[in-house]
């Protein structure tokens, strides 16, 4: 089969309650977890089998007050390879400092790129309401590659990026939170 009959299929993805984001405040940086994401599973495992890389864009958005008051966001592009011999997947973030982590079992590839994005330096009170989404994203590699410049994703590129529809070809998972006081928090 070559490269080019390796099409992903659109496919979205909202995890049922109990397997959602878990809000986490730190230091007045939100971090998330989730009980489970799961990024490598087929297609993705065929394009990486075949010795394809593959480029997943995670989108981490905060809303405080009410849904209509966008507070933060954070972008962060991952690539995620393969290797053959030893059968484990290696993760490097496309921002700088660049990040990397190999010999990932595919159970942790999506948890360490979690790890990675966080939205820092807020200032929010203890009785403020805040909602959390997340944006899981597959896209082939070769695609709005010139969107990332030397010095990463520019508030421009991120913009055009974000408002593109969604194309036939990716994978996408979304996670949200339900509205949670910021006292309720896991530290």
């Amino acid at each position: 089969m070559n490269s080019a009959a390796l099409t992903l299929a659109l496919f979205v993805t909202t995890l049922p309650a109990g397997d959602g984001l878990t809000v986490h405040l730190r230091n007045n940086d939100i971090s998330v977890s989730a009980a489970r994401l799961e990024v490598i599973r087929e297609p993705v495992l065929t394009r990486l089998k075949s010795g394809s890389s593959v480029a997943f864009d995670f989108h981490l958005a905060l809303w405080s007050g009410s849904r209509s008051n966008l507070r933060r966001r954070a972008f962060e592009r991952f690539i995620v390879s393969y290797d053959l011999w030893e059968e484990k997947y290696a993760v490097t973030g496309l921002r700088k400092p660049r990040i990397s982590a190999t010999r990932l079992s595919p159970e942790a590839v999506g948890p360490w790129c979690l790890r990675q994005i966080k939205l820092a330096n807020l200032d929010l009170t203890r009785d403020e309401r805040v909602w959390v989404r997340l944006d899981v994203r597959a896209v082939d590699p070769r695609q709005d590659a010139d969107l990332f410049g030397a010095d990463g994703v520019s508030l421009v590129n991120l913009i055009e990026l974000l408002s593109r529809p969604a194309k036939r070809d990716n994978l996408r998972w979304t996670l949200e939170s339900g509205a949670l006081r910021v006292s309720e928090l896991k530290p």
